[in-house]
C-alpha cells in the first residue's frame, strides 16, 4: 500500500500445469457501444493542499493489532464486516470497531484446508466468503460469521487472477489463457457465472500482445462501488460498469502522454516502462457523490486523481497529499454505504505524525504505534459536490 513512490506492481502470474480440458458452455456477453463520458487528466503538481474542504472525515475504525499485518492484497468491507487479504497471515475477519473476529489461515491439504489464495470475494447476501486455489484448481468457500469451512467445488477452468461476486453473479478477470489454449471460448477477459462454477457470459476478446507480456501495471481490475461494479482491463482507459446482463462503458480516462499499444508488443523491461514517461495502469477506481477517483502510473511514481463527474471538471491530480491540519485524508481504498474509506498504514501514519504535530489528532492515534500496530481505516464524506 505504498502511497506515493512506485513498487513495481508486477503481477506474480501464478498458474497451473494440467487442466481438464472439457468446454464450458460459454454465451456472448453484450458490450453496450453508448459513448462514455470523458475525463480530462491534467498533472496539476507534486502535491495538493486542499483535499479536507472537498472530503470530510466521518470515523476511524483502529485494527487489532494480532494478527500483525504486514502485505495487504485486498480489502472488502460488507455487511458491517472488514475482510482483509494480507499475503502472509491469510485472510482477516474484523467487525467495525476493529475487533477481530476470525483469521482465516488453514493451509494444508486436508478437507477446508487450502494450498494458496489466488482471488477471493464475499458473497455477503450467501453470508459465504469464496476464495479461489490455483493448486488444487477449486472455489473454497466459508462462512462469513466465523471461517467455518463450508464446501469446496472443483473449478479446473479458467484461472481468475481477480473475483468479485456482485447482482447475483461471479465475475472473474481472465488475464490469461496459457493453460487452456485450445479452448477458444475462454479467451476472454471477463466471465461471468450464476453459481462459480458454469460459466455463463463472456467479454473482451485477448489480445495476443498482452498475453505474451507477463506484466500488469493495474493493481486491480474489478472494483466494488457499493451499489456497482466497475471493471477496467489491463493497459486500458475505458472503465466500463457490469450489469448483469451486458456491459455498458461508463468513462474515459484520457491521461497525459498515454502509452501506445505498440509498446506493449515490444515487451520492454518493467522498469524501463514505468519510467519511460508514458502514463498506464489506470486503478483503484472508486465514484461516489459526483467525485471519481483513481490512479495511474508515470515517471516511476504514482498519481492520484480525483474528478468532479457532474461538473466534468478535474480536482486534482498528484503524488502526495500535503497536510495543512489534523485531517489524515490519504488514497482511496473503496467505498462503503455513503462513504469513501482509505486504509492507513503505519508506514503512512509515521509520515503524516511527521508532518504535522501528533497532539492534534484524535486520541487513538495518540498511543498508537507505528511498529507494533495495524492500519488503521479511514471513512471520509464528500462535502463538495
Amino acid at each position: 500500500m505504498n502511497k506515493c513512490i512506485i513498487i513495481i506492481m508486477v503481477v506474480c502470474l501464478t498458474v497451473s500445469c494440467t487442466h481438464n480440458k472439457t468446454s464450458l458452455s460459454i454465451g456472448p456477453g453484450v458490450v453496450s457501444l453508448s459513448s462514455p463520458q470523458d475525463v480530462i487528466v491534467e498533472m496539476t503538481g507534486e502535491t495538493y493542499d486542499k483535499l479536507e474542504t472537498i472530503l470530510q472525515q466521518v470515523s476511524y475504525v483502529k485494527l487489532s493489532a494480532i494478527p500483525l499485518l504486514s502485505r495487504i492484497k485486498k480489502i472488502q468491507i460488507a455487511d458491517e464486516r472488514i475482510y482483509l487479504w494480507d499475503l502472509v497471515v491469510g485472510i482477516v475477519c474484523y467487525d467495525m470497531s476493529g475487533e477481530l473476529l476470525f483469521q482465516l489461515n488453514a493451509r494444508g491439504q486436508g478437507p477446508g484446508e487450502y494450498t494458496d489464495i489466488n482471488a477471493f470475494a464475499v458473497n455477503a447476501s450467501l453470508h459465504q466468503l469464496v476464495i479461489y486455489d490455483n493448486m488444487k484448481q477449486s472455489l473454497m468457500f466459508y462462512s462469513t460469521e466465523d471461517g467455518r469451512f463450508v464446501k469446496s467445488e472443483k473449478f479446473n477452468k479458467p484461472t481468475p487472477a481477480e473475483i468479485a461476486y456482485w447482482g447475483g453473479y461471479f465475475f472473474y478477470h481472465n488475464r490469461l489463457h496459457r493453460n487452456y489454449q485450445d479452448d477458444i471460448s475462454l479467451h476472454y477477459y471477463l466471465l461471468a457465472s450464476k453459481d462459480g462454477i458454469i460459466i455463463g457470459k463472456r467479454y473482451f476478446k485477448h489480445e495476443n500482445n498482452k498475453e505474451d507480456y507477463p506484466f500488469s501495471p493495474s493493481g486491480h481490475n474489478l472494483y466494488d462501488n457499493n451499489s456497482k461494479l466497475y471493471y477496467c482491463r489491463d493497459f486500458d482507459n475505458i472503465v466500463y460498469q457490469i450489469h448483469e446482463d451486458s456491459v455498458v462503458p461508463r468513462f474515459r480516462i484520457n491521461l497525459p502522454n498515454p502509452l501506445p499499444a505498440s509498446m506493449i508488443e515490444e515487451r520492454p523491461n518493467e522498469m524501463s516502462l514505468l519510467r519511460s514517461g508514458y502514463s498506464l495502469g489506470i486503478t483503484d477506481i472508486y465514484e461516489y457523490g459526483g467525485l471519481l477517483f483513481f490512479r495511474f502510473v508515470k515517471d516511476g511514481y504514482i498519481w492520484s486523481c480525483l474528478y468532479n463527474v457532474e461538473e466534468s471538471k478535474q480536482v486534482y491530480c498528484a503524488k502526495r497529499i500535503k497536510f495543512l491540519d489534523s485531517s489524515l485524508i490519504d488514497t482511496i481504498d473503496g467505498i462503503y454505504k455513503d462513504c469513501f474509506y482509505s486504509i492507513l498504514t503505519p508506514e503512512y501514519l509515521d509520515y503524516a505524525f511527521s508532518e504535522n504535530p501528533l497532539e492534534d489528532y484524535p486520541d487513538l492515534f495518540k498511543t498508537y504505534d507505528v511498529e507494533g500496530d495495524n492500519p488503521v481505516i479511514a471513512f471520509y464524506r464528500a462535502v463538495v459536490r
